[in-house]
């Protein structure tokens, strides 16, 4: 993982208990770590789960202790890293933050290539009292960071106190824990409606063709209950011509990255206000060969990822996912066999990929920075 988290640690033992004692903890987690943990460099999970043992030990803390105080802290890392007005604007309340997680995630993940976020859905708790937050981790034992860090945004950002316990755990291979939430105070009981609930007006005939509307939407799949695809936008239906309307399971090209459920129709539709990210499976598509040493690299290059919405359509009773390609830059997006041309000019995905263009040699002028500041505060102690 990136080193954020455990520099977040790190100002957590300097700012309530000093350097010497974070001393201590990197000696007793057996770390030759110099100097201070880099935001922008990746390290081996190990340290993290050593670093939390030795910070119980040292400061004679239980690790659920620690971890809920080091959630607090992420939070307050978060904000002054530069990330306090987006974390304001994901939701204005409690769920509607939670419900947007995910995008910020996966946002996150073209920032930082290869990062492993753990993903959240909610669902109602039962008779309508609270929700239930599914925490999907592949790490184990990191539960406590989120109930820190949850219950630190209630407060700091939607003024509200909250409990939060763990009401179930299970050991898959995708760690999956449910909390249940319930506010202190809820003062928006009648507040959630169900939503999907429109008046249909059968009386407007549709007025777009098949053929306008790939045209208009090119990166678009339309299937129906068999999760047979039945039709397609033209740019999508160009890198993938597998996609034969009435011939294809989209099971056969994709699989689903989030949310972390078993796709099925019933399954997409009862996570219908998520964000959905579909990735081609592999060797189909076809990429520009990049050489790469690492492994995870060159699978996501051989893939293509779609991120978007699922909308349910009741008179075809089919689902609608209208997504845009996930790529980074324009050597992400001109491999994958796409140019600019083909994301339409309503998409705002067209300004990300530019500016994805230009981040990409700041970011690496930035981590070089952040190495070479290091090494000379090292040198100069």
């Amino acid at each position: 993982q990136y080193g954020f988290v455990n520099h977040a640690l790190e100002l957590l033992v300097i700012r309530n208990y000093g350097p010497a004692v974070w001393e201590d903890i990197k000696k007793e987690a057996q770390l030759d770590e110099e100097g201070q943990f880099l935001v922008r460099i990746i390290y081996d999970d190990s340290k993290t789960y050593d670093l939390v043992a030795a910070a119980s030990k040292v400061l004679n803390l239980n690790a659920g202790e620690i971890l809920q105080m080091f959630g607090k802290m992420f939070f307050v890392f978060c904000q002054e890293s530069g990330y306090d007005t987006i974390l304001r604007v994901l939701g204005s309340n409690v769920r509607e933050f939670l419900q947007n997680l995910d995008a910020l995630h996966d946002h996150l993940a073209t920032i930082y290539p290869g990062m492993r976020a753990p993903s959240f859905r909610c669902t109602d708790a039962d008779k309508g009292k609270g929700l239930i937050l599914h925490y999907y981790s592949e790490r184990e034992g990191l539960q406590d960071i989120v109930i820190g860090i949850i219950k630190t945004v209630a407060q700091q950002i939607h003024g509200t106190e909250i409990d939060m316990k763990v009401i179930q755990q299970r050991n898959e291979e995708c760690d999956h824990i449910q909390f249940l939430i319930e506010e202190k105070e809820s003062k928006e009981e009648d507040y959630y409606e169900d939503l999907d609930r429109f008046e249909e007006n059968g009386t407007q005939e549709s007025r777009i063709s098949p053929y306008t509307f790939c045209k208009a939407f090119p990166f678009h799949i339309i299937f129906d209950r068999d999760l047979v695809v039945t039709q397609c936008g033209n740019a999508i239906y160009r890198v993938l011509p597998q996609l034969q309307p009435g011939n294809c399971s989209l099971l056969s090209v994709f699989s689903l990255v989030r949310p972390h459920i078993d796709i099925s129709f019933h399954g997409i539709l009862s996570h219908i206000n998520t964000v959905f990210v579909l990735r081609t499976k592999e060797g189909l598509l076809d990429v520009e060969k990049l050489e790469c040493e690492d492994e995870l690299t060159v699978t996501e290059i051989s893939c293509l990822r779609l991120k978007g919405q699922m909308i349910y359509l009741p008179e075809a009773d089919s689902i609608l996912f209208l997504c845009s390609p996930s790529v980074m830059n324009l050597d992400d997006l001109t491999r994958r066999g796409l140019y600019l041309s083909d994301i339409p000019l309503h998409d705002a995905t067209r300004d990300l990929v530019l500016l994805g263009e230009q981040f990409r040699e700041e970011y690496k002028l930035t981590q070089e920075l952040e190495i070479l500041t290091d090494r000379l505060q090292h040198t100069l102690r």
